[in-house]
C-alpha cells in the first residue's frame, strides 16, 4: 500500500476538475484522484504554511495557540506513526520554511528532500535583471522577492 499526502498552499478547490471545475485542465491531478481517496469534506485548522504542517503532522490544531514555530522535539508525528505501521516515509517539499534550521518538520521521515527555487532562495543569479510583470512600485517589496523567483525559474520549460 502507498500513501501520498499532498499539501499545497495554492490549490483552490474550485480550480480542480476533481471538484467540478470544467474549464481548467488538471490532467495529472485528475489521474491521481481517479486512483485515490478524495476527501470532499476536509477542513484545515491553520492556513499559514508552517502552522498547517504542524496540524497535519501532529494531528493537533495549533494556530492561534502556537505561532509559526519549530516542531517540538517530544511531539509525536504522523511520520513516526507510519513508520511504526511498517511504511516507508519520504517527504518532498518545495517551500523551505518547515525545513529551516531548527524547525525539524522532516523529523521521523526515513528520507526527505527540499526542491530549491521558491521565494527568496538564492538558487540562481541570472538573469541579473529579470523582466517584472508590473512596475516595481506596484509590487510588494519593490519586486525583490519576485526577481529572485524569476531568476530561479528562468530556465524551466515545463
Amino acid at each position: 500500500m502507498n500513501v501520498v499526502l499532498i499539501i499545497s498552499d495554492t490549490f483552490r478547490r474550485d480550480h480542480l476538475r476533481t471538484y467540478g471545475n470544467d474549464w481548467i485542465r488538471t490532467k495529472h491531478l485528475d489521474a491521481l484522484a481517479a486512483e485515490s481517496i478524495v476527501f470532499d469534506r476536509a477542513y484545515t485548522g491553520s492556513f499559514p504554511t508552517v502552522p498547517h504542517r504542524h496540524d497535519l503532522l501532529t494531528g493537533k490544531y495549533t494556530f492561534t495557540y502556537k505561532p509559526w514555530a519549530p516542531l517540538d522535539g517530544d511531539q509525536p508525528t504522523l511520520a513516526a506513526w507510519l513508520k511504526e505501521a511498517g511504511l516507508l516515509t519520504y517527504a518532498v517539499a518545495d517551500t523551505p520554511h518547515a525545513f529551516a534550521p531548527g524547525y525539524n518538520y522532516q523529523r521521523d521521515f526515513h528520507g526527505w528532500q527540499v526542491i530549491r527555487g521558491q521565494e527568496a532562495d538564492r538558487l540562481h543569479t541570472a538573469p541579473r535583471d529579470p523582466a517584472l510583470p508590473a512596475a516595481p512600485e506596484k509590487m510588494r517589496g519593490r519586486g525583490n522577492l519576485l526577481k529572485q523567483y524569476l531568476r530561479n525559474v528562468h530556465r524551466r520549460r515545463s
